[in-house]
């Protein structure tokens, strides 16, 4: 049982670090781009609506919709000469978030050890004395 414990553990910190690892590639990425991110935000909120998506929505709500990821834009671009140089401290805080979730990590993983040990003295100490 340890050792599917210790099997969970690693395997949990293993997803918890590449999931902070992409989130942080990601968070560099987009400070690197900049302005140039804005941009490309507004090229993309001016595409037309495609015609395959009259198969799965109300053309009112596409357009609302599109009018409102429109909106989003226009308000990016207009705080985006202060969030650029924040953009530059996500991938810091994230790993800092990550230290915390594996200290949490090995917290739950050592209480898990321990509560498990007591199990099993337990079972040995009742064992014992169901046997006499």
């Amino acid at each position: 049982m340890k050792i599917a414990l210790a099997i969970a553990t690693v395997f949990l910190a293993l997803l918890w670090t590449g999931f902070i690892g992409l989130s942080a590639a990601l968070a560099n990425w987009v400070a690197g781009q900049g302005m140039d991110l804005q941009g490309g935000l507004q090229t993309i909120a001016q595409w037309p609506l495609p015609p395959w998506i009259a198969l799965w929505t109300d053309a009112a709500t596409a357009e609302a919709v599109r009018a409102t990821i429109v909106w989003s834009v226009e308000m990016l671009a207009a705080v985006m000469p202060w969030i650029t140089p924040l953009l530059d401290w996500v991938a810091p805080l994230l790993w800092v978030i990550w230290a915390f979730g594996m200290v949490g990590l090995v917290v739950l993983a050592a209480v898990g050890l321990l509560l498990i040990g007591r199990m099993r003295k337990r079972a040995r100490v009742a064992g014992a004395r169901y046997a006499d």
